[in-house]
């Protein structure tokens, strides 16, 4: 008597892994990076990102024509290599088959599987709207089409992250390693609490992750090309479910709430090259 073939399948949740548009976008590396990591995490796009590459063709000719206009300002040019890597990724993919996450303006146009609750999208909403209404609105015509604003698109991170209940975001220090990463200046513009983890305490459940996420590097074959990055930093953003409300004029149904009135952010290093350190 023949046995019945047996198949097992043992799937196990992956860290959900919020990628900065920083990241992905202002450097040739970012695809790669993006790609390699779905081996070991769950990554996140985040709504900028895709308003980036909607306006991709015209970055692109902007970015070849008017050098004057993508000189100035404070904003990042994004990277003319990444960009076509990611308008190919596009083109080539039906939506279904994309192996990372994002939310877009409903449920059906997200890309969300059963990777995180029905009403994912309206937290999201709510708390990016909550979000921006902290933070003064800053508009540079020249800079909408030919730079992005690292720190306006890591808005979007830092709300998916809270919406996530606290994803990690990976992010970037700015160039030569100095000042804080876009996610925590984008916090401090809306007045959020940040702590910064230098060094990280041994022994909390930070440094667990640190290295986690370190090996996870090194299991997606990432250790070559975040050596040509700048320093990567993890940013979590977690808000109180319980958030202070104010009634407004008509009572109950017209109290607002703020839901990032005791919203609390964590950060850390995660790893810097060679060239900047020997250490992570």
């Amino acid at each position: 008597m023949r046995h019945a073939d047996l198949s097992l399948t043992v799937s196990q949740r992956k860290l959900a892994c919020v990628l900065d548009p920083a990241l992905v976008l202002c450097h040739a590396q970012g695809p790669i990076l993006a790609l390699r990591l779905t081996q070991v995490l769950e990554p996140w796009l985040t709504r900028s990102f895709w308003q980036v590459i909607d306006a991709s063709e015209l970055l692109l000719n902007r970015l070849d024509c008017d050098v004057d206009c993508a000189n100035s300002g404070e904003g990042l040019q994004p990277d003319a290599t990444a960009l076509s890597a990611w308008i190919a990724m596009r083109d080539e993919t039906d939506a279904g088959s994309w192996p990372m996450r994002w939310v877009d303006e409903n449920l059906a146009r997200s890309q969300v599987r059963d990777a995180a609750e029905p009403d994912v999208v309206d937290r999201y909403e709510q708390l990016a709207e909550a979000l921006a209404e902290r933070v003064a609105p800053i508009e540079d015509e020249c800079a909408r089409w030919i730079h992005i604003d690292p720190v306006r698109c890591a808005m979007d991170a830092v709300a998916l992250s809270a919406c996530l209940g606290g994803a990690l975001i990976l992010s970037l220090l700015p160039e030569r390693g100095h000042g804080d990463p876009w996610p925590v200046q984008a916090l401090a513009r809306a007045n959020v609490k940040v702590i910064a983890l230098d060094p990280i305490p041994s022994h909390t459940l930070f440094a667990a992750e640190h290295q986690l996420l370190r090996d996870a590097l090194v299991s997606a074959g990432l250790a070559a090309v975040v050596e040509r990055l700048p320093p990567l930093a993890v940013v979590h953003v977690t808000v109180d479910e319980g958030a202070a409300c104010s009634d407004g004029v008509g009572g109950i149904e017209s109290a607002r709430c703020d839901l990032w009135a005791n919203a609390q952010a964590t950060w850390y290093v995660l790893c810097r090259s060679t060239q900047e350190s020997t250490t992570c």
